[in-house]
């Protein structure tokens, strides 16, 4: 069971995460508050593995943009019951790709151990 403290620090970190995310440094981001051997998933598709397997994904998917003009926090919070040790961030990233805007609405699940984030689960719209 996660304790009151555990889930503070869990809010903290999320927070400090999603400041990051929200100046663009989603790179920096991944190496600071990321385990090694974190799994990344989309929706139902194949997990990545690992950090060096996230970053390479995003590295070339940031490469592809003409702009990246912003992201909006809409929500966060941490679950302290149910889920326990799970953050949820939604967020709105505003983009422009080799094809036109692209305005991408996600919510992201994290599982967080010793500090780290261990599982990510993306849910678009």
């Amino acid at each position: 069971m996660t304790t009151t403290i555990e889930t503070n620090e869990i809010a903290r970190l999320n927070g400090e995460l999603d400041a990051m995310t929200g100046e663009g440094k989603i790179l920096d981001a991944l190496a600071k508050f990321y385990a090694e051997d974190c799994t990344f998933q989309e929706g139902n598709g194949e997990a990545r593995v690992g950090r060096a397997a996230q970053h390479a994904h995003l590295s070339g998917f940031f490469a592809t943009l003409k702009a990246f003009n912003g992201a909006t926090l809409r929500a966060s919070g941490v679950s302290g019951g149910v889920g326990e040790g799970v953050s949820l961030s939604e967020w709105t990233f505003d983009m422009e790709g080799p094809e036109g805007p692209i305005l991408w609405n996600e919510i992201l699940v994290r599982r967080w151990r010793n500090g780290k984030v261990v599982s990510e689960r993306f849910y678009t719209a």
